[in-house]
C-alpha cells in the first residue's frame, strides 16, 4: 500500500466510526463553525417564513386583477397560519470483523473457523420549529428580497410551491367546487387549508480492509465498517380560523405599552391559536411525522 493513501483510509475510517456516538451535527459539514451552523438555521427559518410571506403577499396582488376590493378573500382576511418545521437528522455506524482461520497444513481433516462480531451506534436528533401569523399581518408585509432568500437543496430551495396550492385552493373556491366560509366566526370553523413538503436524503458510505495471513483471513466478505447519515426535513403549513379564547394584547415595542385599537378604544388582541378543527390537522400532521420518521428507524434496524 502506498504511503500515501494509509493517511486518507484512516481518516475515512475515523469519520465512519464517529458516526452514531455522538449528536449529530445538522449542517453536513461536520467541521463547520458554531457560527456556520447558526447561520444555517437562521437560513432555514428565514427562507420558510419568506415562504409564507410572499405567497400571502402575491396572492393578494394576483387578486387585486379579479376583485380590486378583495372581497371573495373577506374570510381569509380573518384566518391564520401555524407553521411547524421538523428537522430530523440520524446517524449510524457499525463495525463487523470477519476472521477465518484456516488449519495447520498438511492435515488429515479439512475445516476452517469463522470468527465475526458486530458492534453499531445510533444517534438521532429532532429539532423542531413551530411559528404562529396572522394573514392579516402577512398581507401587510410586501414579499421578500429575493437576496434575503436563500438558494441550495431541499427545505432551503426558493420555491416551496405554496403559493401554487393557495392560488388552486382559491379558484376550486371561486368555482365553488369548495365551499368558503360563510362566517369566520360561526360554531364550527372546520375549514382548514394545509400544505405539506417533505425531502429525505439519505448518505451510506464503508470500508473494508483486507488481510491474507498464512493460516487467517481478516475480512474475507462483508463491510467491515459502514455508517449512514439520514436527514428529513418536514414543513407543514396549516391555514385556518384563529381561535379567539386564545388570544395575547399586542405590546407597542418602542413604548412598551399596549396598543389601542382605535375603533373601540380598547386594547388591541391578537390571536395565538387556531380554532380547534385547523388546531387538530397541525397536530395530526406533526403527530404523523413523528410517527413516519420512527417507523423508517424501526424499519432500517
Amino acid at each position: 500500500m502506498a504511503a500515501k493513501t494509509r493517511p486518507l483510509i484512516a481518516l475515512t475510517c475515523l469519520a465512519l466510526s464517529a458516526c452514531g456516538t455522538r449528536v449529530p451535527e445538522i449542517q453536513e459539514n461536520a467541521f463547520a463553525s458554531e457560527h456556520a451552523r447558526t447561520d444555517f438555521v437562521n437560513a432555514i427559518a428565514r427562507n420558510v417564513r419568506c415562504e409564507i410571506q410572499d405567497a400571502v403577499v402575491h396572492l393578494y396582488a394576483e387578486n387585486q386583477k379579479i376583485d380590486p376590493l378583495n372581497r371573495n378573500l373577506g374570510w381569509f382576511d380573518s384566518w391564520a397560519a401555524q407553521l411547524s418545521l421538523t428537522l430530523t437528522t440520524e446517524e449510524k455506524s457499525s463495525v463487523n470483523p470477519v476472521v477465518n482461520l484456516l488449519p495447520p497444513s498438511p492435515t488429515t481433516r479439512v475445516f476452517n473457523v469463522n470468527l465475526g462480531g458486530t458492534l453499531s451506534a445510533d444517534a438521532t436528533r429532532i429539532d423542531k420549529i413551530g411559528s404562529f401569523f396572522t394573514v392579516a399581518e402577512l398581507k401587510s408585509l410586501q414579499a421578500c428580497d429575493p437576496s434575503e432568500r436563500n438558494t441550495g437543496p431541499f427545505i432551503l430551495q426558493g420555491d416551496l410551491k405554496l403559493y401554487e396550492w393557495l392560488q388552486a385552493t382559491m379558484i376550486s373556491i371561486g368555482n365553488r367546487d369548495t365551499p368558503a366560509p360563510a362566517n369566520p366566526s360561526g360554531p364550527n370553523k372546520s375549514n382548514v387549508i394545509s400544505h405539506q413538503v417533505k425531502f429525505e436524503i439519505v448518505s451510506t458510505g464503508n470500508v473494508t480492509p483486507g488481510w491474507k495471513f498464512v493460516r487467517a483471513t481478516v475480512n474475507p466478505s462483508g463491510n467491515f465498517l459502514s455508517a449512514t447519515r439520514d436527514r428529513i426535513q418536514d414543513l407543514t403549513i396549516t391555514f385556518g380560523p384563529p381561535d379567539p379564547n386564545w388570544s395575547l394584547v399586542v405590546i407597542d415595542p418602542i413604548t412598551k405599552k399596549p396598543k389601542i385599537n382605535p375603533a373601540t378604544g380598547k386594547p388591541l388582541m391578537r390571536p395565538t391559536a387556531l380554532a380547534p378543527a385547523a388546531a387538530s390537522a397541525a397536530f395530526a400532521a406533526d403527530v404523523g411525522t413523528t410517527v413516519s420518521a420512527n417507523l423508517a428507524n424501526a424499519n432500517a434496524q
